[in-house]
């Protein structure tokens, strides 16, 4: 992990794994006045801006010379590989919000399989924004500052999309295999798995096993056969299995998100809201009478 920033009150960091991938959700709490950070590290790294109040942010090779603006998003990017030096600074903010992801790129070829030329993510890129990318950090970011340990199907897929796209925003795009979506035996034997562990937390990694595909390409096939990426798709069966429970059983709402997957009654209340148009009770109420 990178040394935190000179001048600097308070630092809170949230940090979670994936495919090889430390995804650290950190919020500075900075003094007035200059300070910066060393974002150099024994791993490769990205570091994306996620939010600064009171100033710009910037990275810089060295700390009294700005590299030159080579990007047109609202916040800085860097990509470092491992071992090389570069500062993030600000002369102004108060409070900068950072997501910063270190590749464990042994792990990562391992998890994601040998079709990704994962050499190409030894280029470095001081300072730039892809509009994707930057939300797939701040989606990573998210799941580390409000963890639901059943998510873990949603940050596999997360980090597969950013590894991809890094590739791709390297014009060096990964290869893929032509095929369309899963055969009928693959996809009646993942989805028959996921409906047997909706309560677990389900990797990417399993399913893609069970096909033998890769991680990406296992999501694509995914996709293509049911319109949905996995993670929605488990979903959307825990959801219907809770409108079975809520109307055969006497369970409370919040065993009926226990058993169903959700980390708790109202993250369960919140999903089935955004899906169904109304509350888990309101439904129960509706149906049953």
């Amino acid at each position: 992990m990178a040394r935190f920033p000179h001048n600097i009150e308070a630092v809170q960091t949230r940090s979670r794994t994936w495919n090889g991938i430390t995804v650290h959700a950190i919020t500075f709490q900075i003094r007035p006045g200059e300070a910066w950070s060393l974002l150099a590290s024994d791993q490769t790294c990205l570091s994306a801006v996620i939010e600064t109040r009171g100033g710009p942010v910037e990275p810089r090779l060295k700390i009294g010379q700005s590299l030159p603006a080579h990007h047109d998003g609202p916040w800085p990017m860097s990509f470092i590989p491992a071992g090389m030096t570069l500062w993030g600074y600000t002369g102004g903010s108060h409070i900068v919000r950072e997501a910063r992801l270190n590749f464990d790129l042994v792990a990562l070829g391992e998890k994601l399989g040998e079709y990704l030329d994962l050499s190409q993510l030894q280029v470095p890129l001081p300072l730039f924004h892809d509009n994707r990318i930057w939300q797939l950090c701040a989606l990573l970011a998210q799941q580390c500052e409000a963890p639901d340990p059943l998510s873990q199907l949603y940050g596999d897929s997360l980090t597969v999309a950013l590894v991809v796209d890094l590739l791709r925003f390297g014009k060096i795009p990964p290869r893929t295999s032509g095929r369309g979506g899963l055969a009928r035996w693959q996809l009646r034997r993942v989805t028959d798995y996921m409906r047997e562990h909706l309560s677990a937390a389900i990797q990417l990694a399993e399913l893609a096993a069970m096909t033998g595909l890769s991680q990406s390409q296992f999501g694509r096939a995914f996709k293509a056969s049911t319109g949905l990426p996995p993670h929605r798709w488990q979903v959307n069966e825990r959801v219907q299995k809770a409108q079975q429970l809520l109307l055969s059983s006497p369970m409370s709402l919040a065993e009926v998100a226990l058993v169903t997957g959700f980390a708790e009654q109202s993250h369960f209340t919140r999903v089935f809201r955004q899906l169904v148009g109304t509350s888990p009770g309101a439904w129960r109420r509706d149906h049953r009478a």
